[in-house]
């Protein structure tokens, strides 16, 4: 199979792939409002025909067997009233061709931007229901311009001009077939003649457009990944002056894609620019053939002006075609990124298990007993060379608290994640009651779960929102929202200290609020859930001493009433547990005892 058509094949496969999941049902129906276009197309282009054979001579086509026919259709009457019925019909055809033109255009671009939105939700879905190890290995803003950049450009610069396409395909070949039976010598040569023109113009193009759709690629995601890096630690960027550092970086992808955005209307519209005075002048041609050959005008007119309206809709539909194809060849990458982002999870088999995209939807809290057990449990991390845990072994008891001391790099983080179920372990096992933390049961399990992180993501909304994270407006239930900030000592900071109490905007990432305040924010998110497992990563690391007491006091209160763990640095944020794991001191860790 030579390339280009193989390219073609694997590009409508991949397009097909993804479309298809959205409904056979709507792309079929797509397909034939788009031959239905066209038909209209034909029938109003031949409706002039009557029109301007009466014109030329009304006898001749009352004599004729087609005029008989049409002729039956209507009482007797006068050429002049014959014309203007005639001319009638032509102008009720040709908006009726151009009002289905317009609803097949509309029904096309309404499927794919419903198609868009679909595609985009399906993709964020895909990705919040892969591992956590997943997203350590890429970068946002690549996730990003997958999302919005890639969807929006395989929708709006494949998919879409793929179905006009083939629009346009039906028209140009019913238009041709129309031409043929008016003039088969013509309409054959004009068939060869354009196809040939516009294939060899767009093979000579080939390699100039796969330049431009690799520097979109890269472009493109280079400037969502400086865009999002300069926003994202515009703190830090300011405080060290290095706008102008992001800025350029950004500044040059942005140029490159001024540039490659500028190319493409030259690469789609070049062909158009010298294909006009081809067909006109074609046209001259055969009227001069016509003509030498003694034909009478009369004769030839009816003919000439079909095949002059044939024309002048037949040029725009190859030029659009052939416009759509460079445009589609040029976008290749979107559908490369969005169709891989979809397939490779079925084909790493590297990875661990895969929670399918269904689990990303609540899950009922996993109800235990007994003891959380880990049974010589080690970590290693994709791609490292040693383990960030090695061997550990303990139970911890429903009801009591452990402790995780060690410094950085010891392998606390990674003991929390391993219960979290972001992560599997390389060897030995986590029991819960003595049931394997397995994927399918990870779902159930997190949600018996309260999590406490170093660093609090707060998203830019009201207290309460953030406190009942995930939750939608009609499910928050205030009484345990207070419950929960009682718990976590800020109730009273909310209700006396903030204007509008519950319902103040914290700013991005928290921004209008203290350190403090958003660790015990947190943790109230944390006891909203009402968990069974309290689990504190390095959470009190970046306090100061007076605000680590009365968060560490808030916690003491919690004891015997639910089930701790608790990461950190300093033993005295670990002293209130009943067991201490100090993770430096030997492999496997020792349990050595708070006081």
């Amino acid at each position: 199979m030579p390339p280009f058509i193989h390219n073609v094949a694997d590009l409508i496969r991949r397009v097909l792939f993804l479309a298809r999941p959205y409904g056979r049902v709507k792309l079929a129906a797509i397909f034939s409002l788009s031959l239905a276009q066209a038909l209209f197309q034909v029938i109003g282009i031949t409706s002039i025909f009557p029109f301007l054979a009466i014109a030329a001579d009304p006898e001749r086509i009352r004599r004729s067997h087609f005029g008989t026919e049409f002729l039956s259709l209507f009482p007797p009457m006068e050429n002049r009233q014959l014309l203007l019925v005639a001319g009638i019909i032509a102008i009720v055809a040709l908006l009726l061709s151009n009002a289905v033109n317009l609803l097949s255009e509309y029904a096309r671009t309404r499927y794919a931007q419903n198609f868009a939105h679909w595609l985009r939700v399906r993709l964020l879905r895909r990705m919040a229901s892969q591992p956590y190890t997943y997203f350590l290995q890429r970068n946002s803003g690549d996730l990003l311009k997958k999302i919005l950049g890639d969807v929006n450009n395989y929708t709006a610069g494949v998919l879409l001009p793929l179905l006009d396409t083939v629009a346009r395909v039906f028209t140009a070949v019913l238009l041709l077939v129309t031409l043929f039976l008016v003039q088969p010598v013509i309409a054959l040569s004009a068939a060869i003649v354009l196809g040939a023109y516009y294939v060899i113009i767009f093979r000579l193009l080939t390699r100039k457009r796969r330049e431009v759709d690799e520097s979109l690629r890269t472009s493109v995601a280079g400037s969502y990944r400086e865009a999002q890096q300069m926003l994202g630690g515009i703190k830090p960027v300011m405080v060290h002056r290095a706008e102008e550092h992001f800025l350029s970086r950004f500044s040059r992808h942005s140029a490159v894609l001024a540039e490659m955005y500028a190319r493409l209307p030259i690469f789609a519209n070049s062909a158009r620019y010298l294909v006009e005075p081809l067909a006109f002048g074609g046209l001259v041609v055969a009227v001069l053939l016509l003509a030498a050959r003694g034909r009478d005008f009369s004769d030839i007119l009816p003919n000439l002006g079909v095949m002059a309206l044939a024309g002048y809709r037949l040029l725009p539909s190859l030029q659009l075609v052939y416009a759509q194809l460079t445009q589609v060849s040029s976008m290749r990458h979107a559908v490369d990124e969005v169709y891989d982002e979809f397939v490779a999870a079925e084909t790493d088999k590297s990875t661990p298990p895969v929670i399918r995209v269904e689990s990303v939807m609540p899950a009922n809290p996993f109800h235990w007993n007994n003891a959380i057990t880990l049974c010589e449990v080690s970590y290693r991390y994709p791609g490292a060379s040693r383990l960030a845990l090695e061997g550990l072994s303990l139970v911890l008891p429903k009801h009591t608290s452990l402790g995780v001391i060690g410094p950085t790099g010891s392998g606390k983080s990674t003991l929390v994640d391993l219960l979290l179920g972001l992560y599997y372990a390389t060897a030995g096992e986590i029991l819960i009651d003595g049931q394997p933390l397995t994927p399918e049961l990870v779902p159930s399990w997190r949600a018996s779960i309260g999590y406490v992180p170093q660093d609090i993501f707060l998203i830019d909304d009201t207290i309460t929102r953030n406190i009942a994270f995930g939750l939608p407006d009609e499910k928050i239930d205030q009484a345990r929202l207070r419950e929960a900030c009682a718990m976590a000592q800020i109730l009273d900071f909310i209700e006396a200290e903030l204007h509008n109490g519950f319902g103040t905007n914290v700013g991005e990432r928290g921004i209008r609020l203290s350190g403090g305040q958003r660790q015990r924010i947190g943790l109230a998110r944390a006891l909203y859930r009402r968990p069974s497992l309290l689990i504190l990563d390095e959470a009190t690391s970046a306090l100061d001493t007076g605000t680590e007491a009365k968060f560490l006091e808030a916690l003491h209160g919690l004891s015997g009433t639910l089930t701790m763990v608790v990461a950190a640095h300093r033993l005295s944020a670990v002293a209130n547990c009943e067991q201490v794991i100090d993770l430096a001191k030997e492999i496997p860790a020792v349990v050595v005892d708070a006081k």
